[in-house]
């Protein structure tokens, strides 16, 4: 039962740190916040902090590893589908809801921003964002019809898009420029009809 409460604790303070940390980086940007100011935020003491993240860099891995799970989950929920097309649009609201929260878009410009600085922030984020394209790549390759001319670079190119149009979503979020919530969920079902049509 002990060991229980143990790792209760270790995911409670984990996820204590990695809130913190998300705010520090949206408020001060990931350069400029210090350890010290995760540790106020999080009412952590320092020795606490790198005993569960021994660098700023750990940090922010296990930031790109939520980010990595959230892919997952799209992507089962994908690989489990008939139609994925379909069940992409079906996906929407949810995927909205995800990258388009304020916090959650501010935190993803600024790791963008310090990727383009930071050639181990920028190779973290890199891997997650390969191997979601590939896993998507693949379950649009297979649902394709089979003898199609140069699919699997149509596929690229369609997951390609689908991929920019995220992230434009995420950039105009993080500056709160959005249309209505309805309005946009019909478009990215529209868009994405289209797109793979």
């Amino acid at each position: 039962m002990a060991r229980k409460k143990d790792d209760a604790l270790h995911v409670k303070r984990k996820s204590q740190i990695l809130a913190a940390a998300r705010a520090c980086f949206i408020e001060h940007g990931i350069h400029q916040t210090s350890m010290q100011q995760i540790c106020s935020r999080g009412e952590i003491s320092p020795g606490a902090l790198y005993r569960y993240f021994p660098s700023k860099q750990s940090i922010i891995e296990a930031i790109a590893a939520s980010e990595h799970q959230s892919n997952t989950d799209l992507i089962d929920f994908l690989a489990e589908a008939k139609d994925p097309v379909a069940a992409l649009q079906e996906a929407v609201p949810d995927l909205l809801d995800h990258v388009l929260d304020p916090d959650f878009a501010r935190l993803m410009v600024e790791i963008s921003a310090e990727a383009s600085r930071n050639t181990s922030i920028s190779k973290t984020f890199d891997e997650v964002e390969a191997q979601f394209q590939t896993e998507l790549e693949k379950i649009f390759n297979r649902a394709a019809k089979p003898f199609s001319l140069k699919r699997d670079q149509h596929i690229k190119a369609q997951i390609f898009i689908f991929l920019a149009l995220l992230d434009g979503l995420v950039a105009r979020a993080a500056h709160n420029d959005l249309p209505p919530r309805k309005q946009l969920v019909m478009s990215v079902q529209k868009t994405i009809r289209g797109l793979f049509a």
